[in-house]
């Protein structure tokens, strides 16, 4: 892995102004300079980059980040490619940490080291598998596209991994999800004659692997790595680091129900395209998305198992989807996947059906009437009762009340007779609360960070010796004043890359925004100044408080006289 100390000087060393406007041509606009987004269309400017804070944010789509975040949202970069693009520019030589010889990894084999290791080792049995190779050529992939998806091969056997791994009994191996330990104590490799799909998180961080039956006859089809402190499938989406420019550039994207649908449409140059790992569609993969579309576009199978992943995928989604976004529904014939549809027909044809498929409330009718005509009152009854916790769940206001006039028209009902037969929360009074939250004061300790963050400067020793308590924004207090205490050089990105790598991306998501948004006009050293103290003095008093809670109930005669004075 890339040292933590390298990233940070790479960030001190380069410009984000001149990284971003060699690709988006930037004007000065008092101490910023702005453009119109790159991340959606947009007619008048709205997208600022900051030379003080080395750092972009959008205010119409809120993209934000550092210049590494910029070359992997906008060039479609991995992260450590981004690293590498932007060493060259700033002169400097990336680092290698990764080992190549296992067997000097003994003491400190970490997961990803364990990984990429594997990663290798299975792309070299593709190539010495004329069986997998002929397997994939079947599916009319090339060795191009294969290398480009870094395809491999596990071939059959229990222990193929000790070839890589001299100390087979390593823990991390297990905790990587590449060994498998049974309940007698015996070791042996998870993926055996299998397709190998190494699966990537958003940084380019390889986190597990997907592997897929040669042998038709196997079962599971997809068998994916266990839950890791790395991978969680229910966040990542096979493809989408690869996917993100195509997805902005088509305006779309298209969710497929395999790794091997992903690699083959990307054959035919169809490339804004992702998939789920082994799991029905989360509300995560839907925020996921969002950043990158306003369409989401679920192509299925037409079997019976296509059309239930499409069902869950709905009920998924609802709470997440937004007026600002639009969900559809694609559905191949019994006889067709992406793959085959594209080599039978065309690749402009399967795009013509990804642009005409069935937006969301017009595929929820169509599934709720394909057994039910609607002819008679309980059939009508029926229909009511199973789209009203659909609608309930609805966190799109505008799209909720057009689906409910739909409704009305389909059964012949007026808008008031909805509202009686269909109970449904007010879509109008769930915003209030989100309207209230961003009026919110920011707490004291927040402000302290962020103020902090933008002038790393204002720091003293002594900050360290406050009295931090356990809460997440004093724990990122604590780590922000260790972090510009113990490295001299440090910016706004630097500090919010070590934050990141720390705590959870929405919390620091939320820090970005607030610190991006911060009140200019103000003095930082004066706030900082009168922040520091109304903390010390807040830590002061809960100290009082607890030594006379202490106190209280004990005899004056008994107490020290310290702490009767006190």
């Amino acid at each position: 892995m890339i040292p933590e100390s390298f990233i940070n000087e790479l960030l001190n060393r380069v410009d984000v102004v001149d990284i971003i406007d060699k690709r988006v041509p930037l004007k000065k606009a008092g101490a910023n300079f702005v453009a119109c987004c790159p991340f959606h269309q947009e007619k008048t400017p709205s997208f600022s980059v900051s030379p003080s804070k080395q750092f972009y944010h959008c205010f119409g789509c809120g993209a934000h980040g550092s210049a590494i975040g910029f070359l992997i949202d906008h060039d479609g970069l991995n992260f450590i490619d981004a690293v590498h693009e932007l060493a060259k520019v700033a002169g400097l030589t990336v680092p290698n940490q990764i080992d190549e010889k296992p067997e000097k990894k003994k003491e400190n084999l970490v997961l990803e080291d364990a990984l990429i290791l594997a990663k290798k080792y299975y792309q070299t049995k593709l190539k010495g598998s004329p069986l997998a190779i002929k397997y994939l050529k079947s599916r009319g992939l090339t060795g191009e596209i294969a290398k480009e998806f870094s395809i491999g091969f596990a071939p059959e056997g229990w222990n193929n991994l000790n070839e890589v791994f001299k100390d087979y009994d390593n823990d991390a191996l297990i905790k990587s999800g590449l060994i498998v330990k049974n309940d007698k104590g015996k070791r042996y490799d998870r993926f055996r004659n299998r397709i190998m799909f190494p699966i990537y998180n958003a940084k380019g961080q390889l986190v597990g692997f997907g592997g897929r039956v040669i042998d038709e006859n196997d079962t599971p089809k997809y068998y994916n790595s266990p839950e890791t402190a790395l991978f969680q499938k229910s966040y990542e989406l096979y493809g989408l680091l690869a996917a993100r420019k195509a997805i902005r550039e088509k305006g779309y994207v298209l969710v497929v129900e395999g790794y091997m649908d992903v690699v083959s449409l990307a054959q035919h140059n169809i490339r804004n395209v992702v998939a789920t790992l082994g799991t029905a569609t989360t509300n995560f993969h839907i925020k996921k998305l969002m950043r990158y579309t306003p369409e989401i576009i679920f192509c299925f199978d037409g079997d019976n198992a296509g059309k239930s992943a499409a069902w869950r995928a709905m009920n998924n989604s609802l709470t997440s989807v937004t007026d600002e976004v639009q969900l559809k529904f694609l559905f191949l014939s019994d006889q067709h996947d992406p793959d085959s549809y594209v080599r039978e027909n065309s690749k402009e044809q399967f795009e013509g059906l990804a642009k005409n498929a069935t937006p969301l409330t017009e595929y929820v009718i169509q599934y709720l009437t394909q057994n039910n005509d609607l002819t008679s009152q309980e059939g009508r009854v029926k229909f009511l009762n199973e789209v009203e916790p659909i609608m309930d769940e609805m966190a799109s206001s505008k799209l909720a009340f057009l689906f409910k006039k739909r409704i009305s028209v389909l059964l012949d009902l007026t808008l008031n007779e909805i509202d009686n037969l269909i109970k449904v929360k007010n879509k109008k009074t769930l915003k209030a609360p989100m309207q209230q939250l961003k009026r919110q004061t920011i707490s004291v300790v927040k402000r302290f960070v962020i103020l902090l963050i933008l002038n790393p400067k204002l720091i003293e020793k002594s900050d360290k010796d406050i009295s931090w308590g356990e809460s997440l924004d004093e724990q990122l207090a604590q780590a922000c004043i260790s972090k510009i205490l113990v490295d001299e050089n440090h910016n706004t990105a630097s500090i919010f890359h070590y934050l990141s790598n720390r705590f959870d991306n929405e919390f620091i998501d939320e820090i970005k925004s607030q610190a991006l948004n911060f009140d200019e006009e103000i003095s930082p050293k004066d706030e900082f100044v009168a922040v520091r103290k109304k903390i010390k003095q807040s830590k002061l008093q809960a100290s009082n408080k607890s030594k006379l809670d202490a106190i209280k109930h004990k005899s004056f005669d008994t107490l020290t006289l310290k702490k009767k004075s006190f």
